[in-house]
């Protein structure tokens, strides 16, 4: 592999982590650069100034989200279970890059105030993914209509804060003991029910003649 793709990399793997924890505007180059193993310099020869350098961290993890989010739910699928698809993919995504839904939770805490031009086409492509469930639903009869905004902001967002959340789960688990609550049960369980709720709150009930008609 070509060196400078290597470093490339090393530097966009450490940026994400700065920018995970200290967010746009508390991050600090020098400190990339360190995690990265080069210096300064190099860092901006690779990549350019800190604009462009959260610009990239934002391109490649929401590319690899949208990546993902589009073969979970492939076209010939089940609409009812593009949901499972679009959550359980999530929930990988978010195990193996817990910088991801940091960096989410702070781009829809601000608005998207530091967030890129050039991050809203991949970001796009991840919310084209439940307005295609839901269009192809409602086309087949198969799902009711609804509010595709409501329905993404449900199912990112609630992965986001149970994922966020863990550290605090912890801390209430021992306070929440006489309540019998799990409050340790993995993020694949919580995108499971998530899938679940949704596709059957928005499925269409068949009526007994249509049920009747579709078995004889």
């Amino acid at each position: 592999m070509d060196s400078s793709v290597v470093v490339l990399g090393r530097i966009l793997d450490a940026a994400t982590e700065e920018f995970g924890h200290k967010g746009f505007s508390g991050a600090k180059v020098d400190a990339i650069a360190r995690r990265a193993g080069v210096n300064k310099a190099g860092l901006y020869y690779h990549v350019g100034t800190k604009e462009k350098l959260y610009e990239a961290v934002l391109l490649r993890l929401f590319g690899q989200v949208a990546g993902a989010l589009e073969r979970a739910v492939p076209a010939d699928a089940d609409p009812r279970q593009g949901f499972a698809g679009l959550t359980g993919a999530l929930a990988d995504l978010f195990g193996r890059l817990p910088m991801l839904p940091r960096i989410m939770a702070m781009e829809m805490a601000s608005g998207g105030a530091t967030m890129p031009e050039a991050a809203m086409a991949e970001f796009r492509r991840i919310f084209a993914v439940t307005l295609t469930i839901l269009e192809r639903g409602r086309t087949a009869g198969l799902l009711r209509p609804a509010e595709p905004v409501f329905v993404h902001l449900t199912l990112v967002g609630t992965l986001v804060v149970y994922s966020l959340s863990k550290p605090l789960r912890r801390r209430f688990a021992a306070a929440a003991r006489d309540l019998g609550l799990r409050l340790d049960l993995p993020l694949a369980e919580a995108a499971a029910f998530l899938a679940d709720t949704i596709a059957r709150g928005l499925s269409v009930d068949a009526t007994p003649g249509e049920e009747h008609h579709a078995t004889s």
